[in-house]
């Protein structure tokens, strides 16, 4: 069996390494078109201006990639950089090429939708805003919102100076405290103005204290006390 096995092994090594090369051909020989959202990141932009419009999450790329890395392609692996460096104060656009994205290798990209960004800079400012718990909803019955508390109580935001000079709070994303009978403490995020973001902080923690109603508390009078109320 073994003489079997190694007879002409040359012809052998020789037939598979034809049917390697042909399989790795039609592996890489075969394409797919595609189109994708893939997310935005803008880099370079000078500390003292800021984006207020025109500004995108993510832009539809259209790719053609060899099938074996199509199932690799997604927001993970995808990425549109586009470069603000030397870019000054007022309206501007901004031309989307190929080489901005961010690719896996065996993948190029045909068409990026839209091609062109109108962007409006103006001058940045960072200032601080007083946070403002939002809570929705009652506890449950004969229980009573005692208190709410947000840690840290201020933060710290950077954005156009005209809507950081005008912006003296923050509200929270709403707790909610429905029929709720114990102290709810959630971290959640902050409702930012347009073209705002913070500098230091993501979340904040808020703290709704609750408890029984005082009311329910109250001590139960005794019978013969209050035959004694009505004898009177």
């Amino acid at each position: 069996m073994l003489r079997v096995l190694t007879a002409h092994w040359e012809l052998k090594i020789v037939a598979v390494v034809v049917a390697f090369t042909l399989w790795f051909f039609v592996a890489t020989s075969e394409h797919a078109q595609l189109g994708l959202a893939a997310p935005v990141e803008y880099v370079g932009l000078a500390p003292e201006l800021v984006v207020v419009t025109g500004q995108r999450e993510s832009v539809d790329v259209q790719v053609r990639a060899v099938r074996s890395v199509v199932a690799r392609l997604g927001p993970e692996t995808m990425r549109v950089q586009v470069d603000l460096t030397g870019l000054r104060e007022g309206d501007t656009v901004v031309q989307l090429t190929p080489s901005d994205v961010q690719l896996p290798a065996g993948a190029t990209v045909t068409r990026i939708t839209p091609a062109r960004l109108q962007l409006t800079v103006a001058p940045a400012a960072t200032g601080a805003a007083h946070v403002v718990p939002q809570v929705r909803g009652m506890p449950a019955s004969v229980f009573t919102i005692r208190r709410v508390q947000v840690e840290p109580s201020a933060v710290s935001i950077k954005g156009p100076r005209s809507t950081i000079d005008a912006r003296g709070e923050i509200s929270t994303l709403p707790v909610d405290v429905s029929s709720s009978r114990r102290t709810v403490t959630q971290s959640v995020g902050l409702m930012l103005p347009a073209s705002t973001y913070l500098t230091r902080e993501r979340t904040v923690q808020v703290t709704v204290e609750i408890a029984e109603d005082g009311m329910s508390q109250q001590q139960p009078v005794p019978r013969d006390a209050r035959k004694k109320a009505v004898g009177r």
